[in-house]
């Protein structure tokens, strides 16, 4: 492998502290603490874990963290009703639905039942709304808020640059393409209908794969000297898998978040600091 790899935990770190002493700022400053509310229908143990780690998380940074658990046989009504109260509540700042969700609901609908200014992982309508006009004021979903963190680690010039997004869901391919875009790339997003992608990739300085099929990249895909983020992750045993060949992308890129290791280190960290951000917003 010649790619120097991304990995993700030194800057997750970094920021972790970074955001804690802003948590601290504020609480000093104007008396308030930061505090989220995950809600959980049912009890999919895939869902179960990620709010244990972000427990964890939260705890690191001084960031309070509430589960809020409702039956997996729950009408569409009791969701609603508790997206509702938390909405109402002054002591929470913001609000996560952890997926996916029992299938007599309907998951977009309850993501987008969230208020704009406590919808910490950016799908409702207002926060993509702003993403796309480019105000400032919006929440970016973590997952591509830590993909362009790792970018911006390298202190590259995105303005200009060809990037390619294979990956185009709601919360991760569509936001991603268009921080790329309000940085000056030219982007290209393909999918699973695609035809011939590596005539697209192999063209791209910045090649973003989130799509969750072991092995869908290979060397002949790839730029050499292009920047590789796998998004991907699929588990295969205990055993977790990216989108990209390691060693025959590793071979070509210049460099290659790594999977585990790469961008999800830090996807965990932008939930938080987009917590910190919509206090700080609420507070005025």
């Amino acid at each position: 492998m010649t790619a120097t790899l991304l990995k993700g935990r030194r800057l997750a770190r970094r920021l972790r502290s970074r955001i804690a002493a802003d948590i601290r700022d504020l609480r000093s400053h104007a008396g308030r603490t930061v505090t989220i509310a995950a809600v959980l229908v049912g009890d999919d143990q895939g869902a179960l874990n990620y709010a244990r780690a972000q427990s964890r998380t939260c705890d690191s940074t001084g960031i309070g963290y509430r589960l809020v658990q409702l039956p997996g046989d729950c009408r569409m009504l009791d969701v609603v009703e508790a997206i509702d109260q938390l909405n109402l509540a002054a002591e929470i700042t913001g609000i996560i639905l952890l997926t996916p969700v029992p299938p007599q609901l309907n998951q977009t609908a309850l993501q987008w039942r969230i208020a704009p200014h406590k919808d910490l992982e950016g799908v409702s309508p207002g926060n993509m709304g702003h993403l796309l006009a480019d105000s400032g004021e919006f929440f970016t979903p973590p997952t591509p808020a830590a993909a362009m963190a790792l970018l911006d680690s390298l202190d590259l010039e995105l303005s200009g640059r060809q990037a390619v997004v294979v990956g185009h869901s709601a919360i991760v391919g569509k936001p991603l393409a268009m921080r790329l875009l309000n940085r000056r790339c030219t982007v290209t997003i393909a999918h699973k209908h695609t035809g011939d992608l590596a005539s697209l990739t192999s063209k791209a300085d910045i090649l973003c794969v989130a799509v969750g099929k072991p092995g869908l990249i290979v060397g002949h895909h790839v730029k050499k000297g292009a920047v590789v983020l796998d998004i991907g992750t699929t588990y295969v045993g205990k055993t977790v898998l990216g989108d990209c060949d390691p060693d025959s992308v590793g071979s070509k890129a210049g460099w290659l978040t790594p999977v585990p290791g790469g961008v999800g280190p830090l996807t965990t960290v932008m939930l938080m600091r987009n917590a910190c951000r919509a206090l700080a917003r609420q507070l005025g």
